[in-house]
């Protein structure tokens, strides 16, 4: 019989096979028209090479590393605002730096991408930004009039903030001006916020212009990639976030194939301009998504730049002067065997992305923030209740399935729950139910889970009695009656899990 404590026991820890990642396929209708790049790397954003060269981690020999290490292009974040004067204009050191640059990447057969990368500013000080990103422009492109081809300009990345609500007309202004001295240059474009796939459908480009590489940010799941990054404070606590499951592959295939129908209908190429995930998601969980988020993009015939060579997210090793072999492995499809945690078989099943971070709370009277716990996921949510409401539902935590639901599927789910009070006899029931998560909330499975003051696994389970469609599900904790806050880890919902020996 299934009972909450084996449960509990086989969901110690999650795990990702690599051999369920998929290898790379060949673009189904030919050469993309313009090419596009299709393996490289980010470099140089945060070297102090630009303002102390006797200091510069990267070195141009560095250039043939990646080209020798089955690279073809990089990308240069160039940060360039800073060093310019009051008219904007660019000093000539700076641009005998970047001329140096260009030239070692063309020299070791490399594309070079210029990347304006001051996307900071531009979602702050529009005006000033729009001023510089022209005079960067106006500087940049006439330089490199007669360039190879193998030059690439990007006009900025990542617009986002302020800059979203004129980010067409900033684009179409820039690409003008860059037109005057480069016609047939490929220029890379992508759209607002962040560059994310989401507003693939808000960019607006000029039909006639088809030197155009549309490009687009994957980092997805963020709890995942940024977890303990210091510059983002919702994930700066955030540690232990795992990857890989049935549902976590799925979300990253269906995103991949989004991007790909809008490619299609648009008649553009796409280059996937960063993913990566940072050096505290751990390294065998680092090499699984990076590998197949690499793959599921070769198979749409996107080319990619791995975020970054150094500094973090890190590719290359300066103090060893070398690949970090498992990262790099993961990248040009050579896999280097990572130390695996446990496997556990029960995630096999999972229909939900098991983060305490995907947690929903609506309703009144209620205030939410991430705090440590001592279950797997390692974070927790706490979820403040000022009182008692009327209905247990006037407030609740929700968080969608990925997966889909058939008639006769057994279902469970559990996670690990406490009322935040030091009081020992402190006692709380609270239903527990898989629900519609839409009107009119349809109960799939449902019943009651006892909450005291210690951390312990609560569960429900049930059968389906009839199927439901993938992300129209969630699993649910009506809170309305609780009147003193709660504390909740990440949860796991199973289909059709049996445990060995069961």
């Amino acid at each position: 019989m299934f009972t909450r404590l084996n449960f509990a026991r086989l969901l110690g820890v999650a795990w990702l096979a690599l051999g369920l990642i998929g290898g790379a396929h060949a673009q189904a209708d030919g050469a993309a028209i313009p090419s596009v790049p299709k393996r490289g790397v980010n470099i140089v954003g945060y070297d102090p090479l630009w303002t102390d060269p006797a200091k510069a981690r990267f070195q141009p020999r560095h250039m043939q590393a990646i080209r020798d290490g089955g690279f073809d292009h990089v990308r240069l974040n160039l940060q360039a605002f800073v060093h310019m004067d009051a008219e904007h204009r660019l000093p000539a050191a700076w641009l005998k730096q970047l001329d140096i640059l260009v030239d070692a990447g063309l020299k070791a057969g490399l594309q070079v991408i210029l990347d304006e990368h001051n996307f900071t500013e531009c979602a702050k000080e529009v005006a000033v930004c729009r001023a510089q990103l022209q005079a960067f422009w106006r500087q940049i492109a006439p330089r490199y009039r007669g360039a190879p081809d193998a030059v690439i300009f990007e006009i900025l990345n990542e617009p986002n903030g302020a800059a979203d609500a004129i980010w067409n007309d900033m684009l179409a202004e820039n690409l003008a001006i860059i037109r005057e001295t480069n016609p047939t240059r490929r220029v890379i474009v992508g759209p607002k916020f962040w560059n994310s796939l989401d507003h693939l459908d808000s960019l607006r480009l000029p039909d006639s212009d088809r030197q155009l590489i549309v490009t687009f940010h994957y980092y997805t799941p963020m709890e995942f990639t940024h977890q303990g990054a210091s510059w983002t404070p919702q994930f700066q606590k955030l540690s232990g976030i795992t990857w890989g499951s049935p549902a976590e592959l799925e979300k990253l295939q269906k995103d991949m194939d989004r991007v790909k129908a809008w490619a299609d209908q648009h008649k553009r190429p796409i280059l996937m301009g960063e993913f990566g995930a940072l050096e505290s998601a751990g390294m065998y969980h680092r090499v699984a998504w990076t590998a197949a988020v690499a793959r599921a993009a070769e198979a749409r015939g996107f080319g990619w730049s791995y975020w970054q060579f150094d500094s973090d997210f890190v590719l290359w090793d300066m103090k060893a002067d070398d690949w970090v072999k498992p990262i790099h492995g993961a990248l040009i499809g050579r896999i280097v065997a990572a130390v695996a945690p446990a496997r556990d078989p029960a995630l096999d099943y999972l229909i939900n992305a098991p983060r305490a971070t995907a947690w929903s709370v609506y309703g009144e009277g209620q205030s939410t923030q991430q705090v440590p716990c001592a279950t797997t996921s390692r974070t927790c949510l706490r979820v403040a209740l000022a009182g008692a409401k009327p209905n247990a539902w006037d407030i609740g935590a929700v968080m969608p399935l990925q997966g889909d639901i058939a008639k006769g599927d057994k279902l469970q789910a559990l996670l690990w729950a406490r009322l935040d009070t030091e009081d020992p006899k402190a006692k709380a029931v609270v239903p527990m139910l898989l629900q519609l998560g839409s009107a009119p909330y349809t109960a799939v499975v449902s019943g009651q889970v006892t909450l005291t003051n210690k951390l312990e696994a609560v569960v429900v389970s049930g059968v389906a009695a009839e199927g439901f469609a993938a992300g129209t599900v969630n699993l649910a904790l009506q809170l309305g009656q609780i009147g003193q806050p709660i504390v909740l880890s990440a949860p796991y919902v199973l289909k059709n899990y049996t445990p060995a020996g069961k």
